[in-house]
């Protein structure tokens, strides 16, 4: 049994003891936006070369809904994926979740997170799915992921269009779990996305209507211009 969804539905147990799945997305949205838009308050507080930050980020975003908020989830987590045929990517076990991150972070030291390194895209590209691979909490891993992402270039002072991201929060969603599986990944459509993200210098100038955008629809041959919310399940061994 999820300990984390109220029984016999797919409804996460919440502060606010929504009971309907649909009210709960539409509520933890507004949220999210409000957390968004005040999210440099929490700058100063995060040391980006530690996974201390992600948790800072996801309680900072979520804890107005969830208990756990900041914490590492507890169970093992797999959600069917279209785009993969109905498979899941493989996350890390949650036994495993804090020394995987702690990898992924020594990994970053290791980087030159600057314009003068010609793998910058590439660089920031494998970051963003190491870390989005092991999905250190039970709901909301991409989306502090990507803020996480924002704030770490800021911090490196690189331009990065983060608008891109959220505007196209399905495209970039589906290119994680293409990028993620770990036997044969697709990483061209993660690249290309931050590609641009890291070459536009004026955030303002980007208009969701013109040609740049217009590749951010189709992934293979599925339209992922619209992102269905799933719940994610436990791992039969979990139950």
């Amino acid at each position: 049994m999820d300990p984390y969804i109220y029984p016999n539905t797919n409804t996460l147990i919440n502060n606010l003891d929504i009971r309907d799945e649909e009210q709960l997305i539409d509520v933890e949205a507004q949220l999210l936006i409000a957390g968004i838009v005040d999210i440099s308050s929490i700058t100063q507080k995060i040391d980006f070369n530690n996974y201390e930050s992600l948790h800072i980020i996801h309680r900072f975003l979520f804890h107005e809904l969830y208990s756990w908020a900041g914490e590492f989830r507890t169970v093992n987590i797999s959600k069917s994926e279209r785009v993969l045929n109905g498979l899941s990517v493989a996350y890390s076990d949650k036994d495993h979740i804090m020394s995987d991150l702690e990898n992924v972070f020594r990994w970053s030291e290791s980087k030159q997170w600057s314009y003068s390194n010609p793998n910058l895209v590439k660089d920031f590209a494998v970051f963003m799915i190491k870390l989005w691979r092991i999905h250190p909490y039970r709901e909301g891993n991409t989306r502090t992921v990507s803020i996480f992402m924002k704030l770490f270039a800021e911090a490196s002072r690189l331009d990065f269009n983060a608008q891109l991201l959220t505007q196209h929060a399905g495209y970039l969603r589906n290119a994680l779990v293409l990028a993620a599986v770990e036997e044969a990944p697709e990483t061209h459509y993660l690249l290309s996305m931050i590609t641009d993200a890291l070459g536009v210098v004026n955030f303002n100038k980007f208009n969701p209507d013109d040609a740049a955008s217009s590749s951010y629809q189709v992934i293979g041959q599925y339209d992922v211009s619209k992102y269905e919310e799933k719940p994610f399940e436990i791992d039969l061994d979990e139950k």
